[in-house]
């Protein structure tokens, strides 16, 4: 698969996803229904610090992410267990929607580069974005079904 490809698959996956912010409240994106662990704004975080850390990690490379997100938005982290401030929709919004170009600019020409550390199997630093784009995915699914639990 090509540069152009793997991009055209991030952008894609981050339409998907910035379509789920439509119409959605401050209050609907904490809501938890019976079943779930997580919210929806904790599945948004989530979709930005993923990407970022296993790039990062894994992949060598230098993407920023607050602090805070990793504070709140990683594997393991809970919404019920947070602590102070938590990023507004609109930041969330603004993060998601900018990303795909500081992807691009970050990333380009270096996809078939070598991973410092493989991930799972994935071992280049393409193969691990385009892993991103499908764990972007199941959380736009895992969104969804909060979304119809809430009757949002």
């Amino acid at each position: 698969m090509n540069e152009e490809m793997i991009f055209n698959q991030v952008d894609l996956s981050r339409n998907s996803t910035l379509q789920l912010f439509e119409g959605l409240t401050e209050e609907q994106a904490d809501l938890i229904p019976q079943g779930f662990n997580n919210n929806i704004r904790w599945n948004l975080g989530h979709i930005y610090t993923v990407q970022n850390t296993l790039l990062n990690k894994f992949g060598g490379k230098s993407i920023k992410t607050p602090p805070r997100y990793l504070e709140l938005f990683t594997p393991g982290t809970k919404p019920a267990e947070w602590q102070g401030e938590v990023p507004t929709l609109d930041e969330l919004k603004q993060l998601l929607e900018a990303h795909p170009a500081q992807l691009k600019e970050a990333l380009a020409g270096q996809l078939q580069d070598e991973a410092i550390q493989s991930f799972q199997s994935l071992s280049t630093v393409g193969e691990i974005l385009s892993f991103t784009t499908f764990h972007e995915g199941m959380h736009v699914g895992v969104i969804k079904g909060l979304k119809k639990a809430n009757a949002v």
